[in-house]
């Protein structure tokens, strides 16, 4: 009997569909249709045999599973998790209220006997041991680190598809309708927008239009890396054929995007940390297939490690037993098949780079360094004396002091005037430039005038008196209070810097007055008089010219040589080749035009810092300081101008690898870029802490033929007076403009980019990146649009949810109304999450401000080392979590960039807008 009735034959069709529709709800087919594929919802139970006999589903029924299908499918329970936008403690959550919205639905809808048995074995036999497990987990914190949580993910994302066809179920018996198999609405429309968007071509090199550089000049270095990258590219192609492995992708060694790596200053930290996250990539055999290496500061000193290792001209595979050199996963340096390969523990070994080598060579060392003081001392005290001998000639020749107040009096009468005279030549448009003229004049005079009554006061009632000391103390008692005080009053803090900042006047003034006073209390031959002291003062004066104009070179006094050495001694070996597989060669020097001719490594670009706070240029007011770029081919930098790398060294005989890493690691120096503390300039001078270096310019006309760099270099780096139109230039640290060294990646439009970023953030201000921003906005046009939450402290915990983050880079299109080009960032930053190796857990209890020791602490020791270098890997690792790229590239040590990119852009980007 149907339980609606009819009475003309019109009403056939809507009992037909009535009929139908009765059929297709009974409990046996919904159930048998549920349970048809994987996943399984009711294997190996009774409950389809019951439903088979058991009576359709009621209105109750309808009810009960509408109620529990708006449980369902508002909770993350049957919706995509993305990797950076889902709070995993929430998830979990929402799952485990499925149970209290099930009973409560139940207790209000007590009829529905079958529906309450189908539901609650689905919660009790799937989602009870997934909420059991990781609910006890939680209460541990096992969920507060992002990366830690790729266990949860892969579970919830196993337990989602059951929940899904639960779902899919409940629907069916609310709407009356045949069961439908479940999807997830919008994924394939995500997937397909992300691949279309990644799959897009984007040619690399220097843009004429946006790439900063003179066509002329980005065209020769357009042309020159291209050539070496396909070097390397055919290379590494032709060794993977003769293993019998090629690429995924087709025309590998062709593709018109270049993916690159860059690592960030930090001294010994940032070089350590790098090396862990380039282990990892090695595993995965990632390293050959990076275009562009771009190393800052102490990224360099792994990156000079890795460049000068593979230039080797003397080991290969074809000739010579053992592991070939390369960035294959079982090549040398990398290759791990007996434990560390030996140029590893090298590094390790010497993590107290700065103070390995014998005691005859540390006092040598300490020797230099006081050399050096004394030689920019007595640079200072050469110029007080020229001083002093003008005053004293001068006195001697003009009339009594007693007469001199008249002088005074005209000067002081004259500017009396000056409000008088100055409006009537202001009057007349062609003498308007004589009233500024004529205004300076009388003020150096009244200056100058004042200046030697001062002066003579001074020698009259200071003669050696002891307040003589309080005149060079004062500026540095000033600079160390800057330096070491925390919060000060404003007027305080001005005041000291004022006295900081005349730092050198004050100490010339009081060594003026000094010599003065030994000129004019003694006469050396008391026959001649005061002319004796005349003479044999004129004889100092110019042998101290010819000293500090012709011999003193301030490169030899600098601690820069040393430092190179040491590093050298560290990062730059070899194997030897009298013996390949026995002690390294440390040391070597490696010219950079000659820098991996063989092609085994990516093309290095050694990013350092070209100090000109007096230029004049429009560009470099407020920066003080431009990119100076050194490497294969060319050396340069856009307010230069770029010249081929052999006419740098021609210049330079000192220019090889060690010297551009080295400077790219000078973090100390009086002139530091828009880090320049003008108020210890002075100290940082006369006390030679002086890693920047002056380099002659190849630009330059007179650059071969001006002797080295003397004393009026050194004014300039202590006045700040420092510029691109002299011979030569003063270049320091990398980090003191950018810190990344991803900058010239964007220059040349690299889609893919890798920065390991090592810097000192314990607060994670993430000041590096952000002043990447700034400047690529400002000067390439390019947006970096990226998201730092994950990565920055949660205010519970003190750490991390995540060690990266993944983002979009926008790429200007040099065409008119052209689209944009997209490329894609990963940043890797030095952080703890909290699910780190016990070893790395213990270290932090020993010493609380690991990861982010200062940079100054360059003395590592062999736990330090490793701790840096085992967070390294386990960063690294974190870039092939199943729940990033899947579980088949997860497990792989075959991983391409291309591919690998993608997962990541599948599960961490959103689709344009």
């Amino acid at each position: 009997m149907f339980p609606v009735e009819f009475r003309t034959l019109r009403d056939g069709p809507r009992v037909a569909r009535c009929v139908e529709r009765i059929a297709m709800t009974r409990w046996g087919e919904l159930l048998e249709a549920a349970n048809r594929s994987r996943p399984h919802l009711f294997a190996n139970s009774p409950l389809p045999s019951r439903a088979a006999a058991a009576p359709d589903p009621t209105d109750e029924d309808r009810t009960a599973a509408g109620r529990l299908h708006i449980q369902l499918v508002s909770r993350i329970a049957t919706q995509a998790l993305p990797y950076v936008d889902g709070e995993e403690v929430a998830a979990l959550t929402s799952v485990y209220q499925l149970f209290k919205e099930a009973r409560t639905i139940f207790d209000e809808h007590p009829q529905c006997g079958l529906l309450n048995d189908l539901v609650w074995h689905v919660l009790n036999v799937h989602v009870r041991p997934f909420t059991a497990k990781w609910h006890r987990l939680s209460e541990r914190g096992a969920l507060e680190a992002l990366d830690a949580t790729d266990t949860f993910r892969d579970e919830l994302a196993r337990l989602q598809p059951i929940l899904r066809r639960m779902d899919a179920l409940l629907v069916a018996i609310r709407d009356g309708a045949p069961f439908a198999e479940p999807g997830i609405d919008g994924a394939m429309d995500h997937n397909k927008s992300i691949a279309e968007e990644m799959n897009a071509s984007l040619p690399w090199g220097i843009d004429e239009k946006f790439g900063g550089l003179p066509p002329r000049v980005a065209a020769g270095i357009n042309s020159a890396e291209r050539a070496a990258i396909a070097h390397r590219r055919t290379l590494y192609a032709a060794r993977l054929a003769a293993q019998g492995r090629t690429a995924p992708e087709q025309d590998w060694t062709e593709r018109p995007h270049a993916a690159a790596l860059a690592i960030s200053g930090g001294g010994i930290r940032s070089a350590t940390f790098a090396l862990g996250v380039l282990v990892a990539l090695a595993r995965r055999n990632l390293l050959f297939q990076f275009d562009y290496l771009s190393t800052v500061s102490g990224g360099g000193y792994i990156g000079a490690f890795m460049t000068t290792f593979l230039s080797s001209q003397f080991l290969s595979s074809e000739t010579t037993a053992g592991p070939p050199l390369g960035l294959l996963r079982d090549d040398l340096p990398f290759q791990r098949e007996d434990g560390e390969a030996a140029a590893l523990r090298h590094v390790r070994h010497h993590s107290k780079y700065l103070a390995t080598g014998s005691g005859v060579e540390r006092l040598q060392i300490a020797f230099a360094q006081v050399y050096g003081m004394v030689m920019n001392g007595l640079g200072v005290i050469y110029l007080a004396a020229i001083a002093a001998v003008v005053e004293y000639m001068l006195r001697l020749a003009l009339p009594p002091a007693a007469f001199w107040p008249t002088p005074v009096l005209i000067a002081g009468a004259a500017l009396l005037l000056t409000p008088f005279v100055l409006p009537l030549l202001w009057r007349r448009p062609a003498h308007r430039s004589m009233a500024d003229r004529l205004l300076l004049v009388l003020c150096l005079i009244l200056i100058v005038l004042l200046a030697w009554h001062g002066l003579g006061w001074l020698h009259h009632n200071l003669r050696w008196h002891p307040l003589y000391l309080l005149i060079p103390l004062a500026p540095l008692l000033a600079s160390a209070m800057l330096a070491l005080s925390g919060r000060m009053a404003a007027p305080l803090r001005i005041l000291l810097y004022i006295v900081s900042w005349v730092a050198l006047p004050l100490v010339v003034v009081g060594a003026e007055l000094i010599i003065y006073d030994q000129l004019d209390g003694n006469t050396v031959l008391p026959v001649l008089g005061a002319t004796s002291n005349i003479f044999i003062a004129g004889v100092l004066v110019a042998i101290g010219f010819w000293l500090f104009c012709d011999l003193f070179d301030i490169n030899f006094t600098a601690p820069h040589r040393h430092y190179k050495k040491k590093l050298a001694e560290a990062y730059l070996v070899q194997p030897d080749p009298a013996d390949p597989l026995g002690p390294l060669r440390q040391n070597v020097s490696v010219p950079l035009s000659s820098c991996n001719e063989a092609g085994r490594g990516p093309y290095h670009l050694i990013n350092c810092a070209l100090n000109v706070p007096a230029s004049k240029a429009s560009r470099m007011q407020g920066r003080l300081t431009d990119f100076f770029l050194f490497s294969r081919d060319f050396c340069g930098s856009p307010l230069t101008g770029h010249q081929p790398t052999d006419a740098w060294e021609r210049l330079n005989t000192d220019l090889d690898i060690g010297t551009a890493m080295a400077i790219s690691g000078a973090a100390a120096a009086p002139q530091m870029g828009t880090g320049t503390i003008k108020s210890l300039s002075f100290w940082l001078a006369l006390f030679n802490i002086r890693l920047g270096h002056w380099i002659r310019n190849p630009g330059h006309a007179r650059a071969a033929e001006v002797g080295p760099p003397g004393l009026s270099y050194l004014l300039q780096e202590v006045l700040g007076q420092a510029d691109e139109t002299r011979p030569f230039l003063n270049v320091s640290d990398g980090g003191h403009i950018e810190n990344l060294g991803v900058y010239e990646l964007l220059r040349r439009r690299c889609k893919y980019i890798v920065a390991i970023d090592g810097e000192q953030d314990a607060q994670m201000t993430f000041h590096g990146l952000t002043t990447l921003q700034r400047l690529a906005a400002i000067d390439l046009g390019v947006t970096i649009e990226i998201g730092l939450d994950a990565l920055r402290l949660s205010k519970t915990s003190g750490l991390s949810h995540s060690h990266f983050a993944f983002c979009r880079i926008r790429y200007p299109n040099a065409e008119r109304g052209g689209s944009e080009s997209f490329g894609y960032l990963i940043y890797l930053k030095l952080s703890l999450t909290g699910n780190e190796g016990e070893f790395i857990r213990r270290y932090r209890l020993d010493e609380p401000d690991f990861p982010h020791h200062s940079t100054a602490n360059q003395f590592f020791t062999e736990a330090q080392f490793e701790a840096y270098r085992s967070l390294g890997e386990h960063v690294g690792d974190k870039l092939f979590l199943s729940a990033i790229v899947g579980p088949g590239m997860s497990r792989s040590s075959e991983v391409w960039i291309e591919p690998w990119f993608h997962a990541i852009g599948q599960n961490l980007l959103t689709p344009q807008p």
